[in-house]
């Protein structure tokens, strides 16, 4: 399986930034360990399907340093970047066809791949998910959110919450939460499709805003982010949603 064309060398060089300073991967990265980290063992077995230029496994890294964090991509250019922040389980390869034993993972992660990956590959990827999973193992993933638009570039699908869910359960896990985030950004910004011709970072049109703008964002929405966790509804908008899901035995 070859990467989509988006998923370039400028376009990992971008998300490299990214990950480091925008308010945006920040609030990405803090939902996902708050989720998925309270029931990892101390010193249990992290898969990063899709772990791109690495940022989630070096923040995982200091923050649980007993961990054992894995990382496979598609994209060589992707693993080189994960290199360098002395990243050193990783692996060339597709999340469809995952080198990793069975029943050897206590947590994988999945962020915004499912949503690139070909008609009934993000299906697989989830059952291959479950494989590498310990009974009881947790699955974190995030996909994109709401309905595909005509001119829209660079994803195969976008996700309704109730198609997500169907589709994490068909896989055989049962899901713990399922939280639509970022209601107010969304709803302010509505979502810039991603124009590849010509796009010196490959796809990927989000730039970092000015220091302050990025700040005050970044404490609005730790505040946002801690709501949504406890609200007993999913918001009705947002720019994306993650599932926390338990494998079934």
């Amino acid at each position: 399986m070859s990467a989509p064309l988006i998923l370039t060398a400028p376009y990992y060089d971008r998300l490299e930034e990214l990950e480091r300073r925008h308010w945006w991967c920040r609030s990405v990265r803090r939902v996902n360990f708050d989720l998925g980290l309270p029931g990892l063992p101390d010193s249990g077995t992290v898969l990063d399907a899709g772990c791109g230029a690495g940022g989630m496994l070096a923040h995982l890294a200091a923050r649980r340093p007993r961990a054992r964090g894995i990382g496979l991509d598609l994209s060589a250019d992707a693993l080189r970047l994960a290199r360098k922040k002395r990243l050193r389980l990783l692996q060339l390869a597709s999340v469809t066809d995952l080198p990793i034993a069975s029943e050897s993972v206590d947590l994988v992660f999945s962020n915004d791949v499912l949503q690139h990956l070909p008609e009934g590959d993000d299906a697989r990827a989830l059952s291959e998910a479950r494989r590498v999973l310990k009974p009881g193992g947790h699955l974190c993933a995030r996909a994109n959110f709401g309905t595909l638009a005509r001119d829209e570039q660079g994803v195969a699908r976008r996700y309704s919450r109730e198609g997500f869910a169907r589709l994490v359960r068909g896989a055989g896990f049962s899901i713990e939460k399922h939280l639509v985030l970022h209601p107010l950004p969304a709803l302010l910004a509505p979502r810039r499709h991603a124009r590849h011709a010509g796009h010196g970072g490959g796809g990927l049109s989000m730039s970092v805003p000015p220091e302050p703008l990025n700040r005050l964002l970044d404490v609005y929405t730790f505040f946002e982010d801690a709501l949504t966790r406890r609200l007993p509804f999913a918001w009705p908008i947002g720019d994306g949603q993650t599932v926390l899901a338990r494998r079934q035995s």
